[in-house]
């Protein structure tokens, strides 16, 4: 970097750190009654104005120079500090954070002479003439500096600029590499089954050895020729047998060295994939700061647009997450932030008039908890409109009479789910920037690409807080791997509180609902199963126990009966939209050993609202079994065939799994019932069309309904396969679970 760079560096962190001073002081005056330090707030202005005039920042320097002269007149007592004078203050230090950023970021030049008005009309209101600026000082059509210092100095050995792309490609390999190399453990299995093999191979020989040996003498005895047959034909053979031993001796010594071998490479493999993969994470993650800094200056725009005062408090910029996932979560943000101006928070008037400051108060503060970032965006607006969201629900149909009339009793987490429909908005009329209530389903929808979760809640303090907690790296995540009705599904450990085994007597019941005691808490319990509407497992023995894998979502706790724990492991999960799962359920897939997708499950999404009844973790080993309906799946990818099985099983249904057109058609005819089939189209041995022709074809099979799910998505394709019988015809490319699950509910 040269050294004007290095200079703008060092005056980023020390103006912010003066404006944070400055807020703060103002903040605790206005809280407190007394007058804050003007000592110290007048030594911050006159070092801003300094700092500005060194790195060249004459708008800074104006600004800063205008407000150390209003310090000055506080002190002397010739302008009063009341609350026109604290805003004017205030936007001050906005345009002087906003400036900053403008020289550092680039982008629309930050209008000031609204600013430096309002500083000289403040001076002459305190009977002195407005302060002059410099020449230099006053706003001039002038290059950016981001274009004109942006770039380092190429010389610099510190920094190395890379394409994003290329490093988005290289973390991909990095990731994909740790369970490639996991999956080298299961290779060293099989060298250890075949160590055990020759061992006992070895074993045999050995007593064989000795057998044959004993024969020989025998033999040349006499007592015994009928041993072995002409005494090994004159001990011809011994050499043969010698040999024989020497290669196998060789191979039990090629069999070990390969064993020891390959746990030293994979132990090697583990080191260096798994630093290459931190070293990786590392390169992607950068301060919050980086990407976030400028969220200030956008919610202050947006609220001049409304004509409304909003002090922004930025913290917590420090922690550091992965770039992509800061980058898409800007946008989130601003929707959140556009809402609660519009929305949540009133004009300076009705502030006034209901005892407020003019100025509301927006809070973004960033934090890390584990292997999550966690956004709370807060306001000290009028809150949730809880009595015109129930009427806007009313009016489209989502509560009937019955909720209206009981809505005092409604949870929260109920009422607000209400917002996150698309076109939901409470109103009165649409401007340039809300009123179209598509703002908060855009935000949470974003935020669940990035596999996290966006609840809303009222502040004890009046107005609305907004949590955001998204995966720190979309790279790869630790997760807790369980099996439920032989499935094996996955769940982030980062709402993982805890694994315990717990007696199923050990239950007690609590308002009807099965809890357990962990510590000083009392934690419901539930079947995951039963929850992913399976059913619940059988109550086990006494000796045996429940599974129970204690999650958490927000400040909720729930403890969920599994069939057994399989184990946890660092992978990466492919996001729920790009296989066309439910992203209210599931995150996403992730590839198992045997290639096959094991689903992993969106904890915040499955956790049942409070007050809602939960299914039982287990059911009496005497109760029947509902009967379900039987579906065959028959598709000649494995990742397809066990990402359907997964989706279906999980909403009730049995299900059986096929390869191609032939072994479904063999299965079909033996006698198989089946109530519906569900087949791809390009298959070997018998594709879809032909499978599908068979069926309709065979009187005892024509009534069951087949679902062509293929990625062939030309009209001539489809109208061939509607011809032939299909009762539906779902496209691969645009695959929607939603759209195939209402199809059997319709065929069944």
């Amino acid at each position: 970097m040269d050294i004007r760079q290095r200079l703008l560096a060092a005056f980023d962190l020390e103006h912010k750190d003066h404006l944070a001073a400055i807020r703060n002081a103002l903040r605790d005056a206005e809280a407190t009654g007394d007058a804050p330090d003007l000592v110290d707030i007048h030594r911050r202005a006159h070092s801003l104005k300094g700092a500005a005039r060194a790195v060249d920042l004459p708008e800074v320097e104006a600004i800063s120079h205008r407000l150390e002269a209003a310090f000055i007149a506080v002190q002397k007592g010739e302008i009063l500090l009341d609350p026109a004078s604290v805003g004017v203050v205030r936007r001050s230090l906005d345009a002087i954070e906003d400036l900053v950023a403008w020289s550092l970021q680039g982008g629309d030049a930050v209008e000031t002479a609204g600013v430096l008005a309002d500083l000289d009309a403040l001076a002459a209101g305190g009977g002195g003439g407005p302060v002059r600026a410099p020449a230099a000082a006053r706003p001039a059509a002038r290059r950016p500096p981001a274009q004109r210092d942006r770039a380092a100095d190429a010389d610099s050995a510190a920094l190395v600029r890379i394409a994003a792309q290329g490093l988005e490609r290289l973390s991909e390999t990095a990731s994909a590499l740790l369970p490639e190399v996991e999956a080298q453990a299961g290779l060293g299995e099989q060298l250890r089954v075949m160590r055990r093999e020759w061992r006992a191979l070895d074993r045999a020989w050995r007593h064989l050895r000795v057998q044959i040996g004993r024969g020989v003498r025998a033999a040349d005895a006499g007592a015994g020729a009928d041993a072995l047959p002409d005494a090994l034909e004159g001990r011809g053979a011994l050499p043969a047998l010698m040999a024989f031993e020497r290669r196998f001796r060789a191979l039990g010594g090629a069999l070990d060295s390969a064993h020891r071998s390959h746990d030293r490479l994979l132990w090697s493999m583990r080191r260096w994939g798994g630093g290459l993969q931190q070293d990786m994470r590392r390169l992607r993650m950068l301060p919050a700061e980086n990407q976030l800094s400028g969220l200030g200056r956008m919610v202050r725009d947006i609220s001049r647009a409304e004509g409304k005062e909003v002090e922004v408090d930025v913290r917590g910029l420090e922690v550091e997450a992965d770039r992509t996932v800061l980058q898409r979560l800007k946008d989130p943000i601003l929707h959140i932030a556009r809402n609660a101006i519009s929305h949540g928070i009133e004009t300076p008037a009705e502030r006034l008039a209901l005892g407020k400051r003019p100025a509301a108060r927006v809070t973004i503060a960033a934090s890390v908890e584990g292997a999550r970032l966690r956004l709370r965006i807060e306001d000290d607006g009028r809150g949730l409109d809880r009595a015109a969201i129930l009427r806007k629900a009313a009016e489209r149909g989502l509560i009937d009479a019955a909720d209206l009339s009981a809505s005092a009793e409604m949870p929260q987490e109920r009422l607000t789910e209400f917002l996150f429909h698309p076109g939901f908005s409470t109103a009165a009329q649409t401007t340039e920037l809300a009123g179209r209530g598509m703002g908060l389903a855009i935000a949470r929808r974003e935020v669940e690409r990035l596999q996290g979760n966006l609840t809303i809640a009222d502040r004890a303090d009046g107005g609305t807080a907004v949590t955001i907690e998204v995966p720190l790296s979309l790279l790869s995540q630790r997760l807790v791997f369980v099996l439920v009705q032989d499935q094996t599904m996955a769940i982030p450990s980062a709402d993982v509180v805890r694994l315990r085994t717990a007696s199923a007597q050990s239950l007690f019941s609590g308002t009807g609902t099965p809890m357990t005691r962990i510590g000083e808490e009392e934690i419901p319990v539930t079947s995951l199963a039963a929850l992913l509407g399976m059913e619940a497992p059988v109550v086990p023995s006494a000796e045996r126990g429940l599974s129970l894998v204690v999650v958490r979502a927000g400040d909720r706790r729930l403890a969920l009966a599994v069939d057994r724990f399989v184990a946890t492991r660092e992978t990466v999960v492919t996001a729920a939209e790009e296989t066309g799962l439910d992203s209210g359920r599931y995150l996403g897939t992730v590839l198992m050993d045997d290639g096959g997708p094991a689903l992993v499950l969106n904890i915040p999404g499955l956790m049942p609202l409070p007050g809602s009844t939960l299914p039982a973790p287990a059911r009496p080993a005497e109760e029947a079994t509902p009967a379900r309906a039987h579906i065959l799946v028959v598709d000649d990818s494995i990742t397809t065939r066990t990402l359907e099985k997964s989706i279906l099983e999980a909403h009730g249904y049995r299900v059986t799994l096929c390869v191609d057109g032939r072994e479904a058609l063999e299965r079909l005819s033996e006698g198989m019932e089946v109530g519906l089939i569900i087949s791809d189209v390009e298959m070997p041995r018998m594709d879809g069309f032909a499978l599908l022709q068979a069926v309709k074809a065979d009187k005892r099979l024509e009534e069951i309904p087949v679902i062509l799910v293929t990625s062939r998505a030309s009209d001539e394709d489809r109208e061939r396969g509607l011809r032939l019988g299909a009762d539906a015809y779902i496209v691969k490319t645009r695959f929607d679970q939603n759209e195939l699950l209402a199809g059997i509910r319709r065929l069944l």
